[in-house]
């Protein structure tokens, strides 16, 4: 039950993170921030590409990390009974909360 629960939550969680990514591409265009040279494509395709470049992007930095400091992770690690790979777990994590953090530190300054 839990599993479905953290399931249920992860998939909100990426869609609100995506919307929220959406948004910031709209106010971007309509301050002519951004002119698109080649065909248009929806904010939504947009925010997924970017929150896929962006997971990946902090995986690969963990990577590193992980290998310059010779530190032990294991491979797989049980999650509420799934089996994942814990750096690209923190990776997603962090990916899905970069815009609301983006966003916090832009109504700060």
């Amino acid at each position: 039950m839990l599993g479905v629960v953290l399931g249920v939550g992860l998939v909100a969680l990426t869609y609100l993170s995506v919307t929220e990514r959406a948004k910031g591409h709209r106010r971007a265009f309509s301050r002519g921030e951004e002119l698109p040279v080649e065909p248009r494509a929806s904010a939504m395709s947009q925010a997924l590409v970017e929150l896929v470049a962006t997971a990946g992007g902090i995986y690969l930095a963990l990577v590193l990390v992980r290998n310059f400091l010779r530190v032990d992770l294991p491979e797989r690690v049980a999650f509420f009974g799934f089996q994942v790979e814990p750096l690209a777990t923190l990776s997603l994590f962090l990916a899905l909360l970069q815009p609301y953090l983006t966003r916090l530190l832009q109504r700060s300054l």
